[in-house]
């Protein structure tokens, strides 16, 4: 007997990408703040253990589901996957948060957390593989033209 979620099923992809996109959305809303706070008093320092912080929660949720990405399969390609993520999802954060800065400012924390949620929910998707891979890179691409048009 087979279970329902065994291997590579969209239930793992869409639990993957949005743990992903609720962890990544809360921890670079709240945590930057943190982060902030920690540059001051430790200096670079606290940026690399930042980013070994969100890898280890990244690589937990790869271990979580498995299935959710051919990358997550292995020890190594959730370690790969996790750091993909991280930076991907940094990008698309800091390119999203100068964009909104300067078009829409919000102090709203919930907010902050929804719009910080995207970039890491589409770079989850994006190394995903197969069709989710394809379907996250047209919603970048439209979110990326959608801003381009509202500036």
């Amino acid at each position: 007997m087979r279970s329902t979620m065994s291997r590579r099923s969209w239930r793992w992809t869409i639990a993957q990408v949005a743990c992903v996109g609720v962890v990544g959305g809360f921890a670079f809303s709240h945590g930057a703040v943190a982060v902030m706070v920690f540059w001051f008093a430790m200096g670079p320092i606290a940026l690399v253990l930042a980013a070994l912080f969100g890898v280890g929660v990244l690589y937990v949720i790869g271990m979580m589901t498995p299935y959710g990405s051919p990358l997550t399969e292995s020890s190594g390609g959730r370690l790969a996957w996790a750091s993909g993520v991280l930076v991907l999802g940094t990008i698309g954060w800091v390119a999203g948060a100068v964009f909104v800065g300067a078009v829409m400012p919000t102090t709203d924390l919930l907010w902050s957390a929804v719009l910080s949620m995207i970039p890491f929910a589409l770079a989850a998707t994006l190394l995903a593989g197969g069709w989710a891979s394809i379907i996250a890179g047209i919603l970048a691409v439209l979110v990326i033209v959608s801003a381009v048009i509202v500036r």
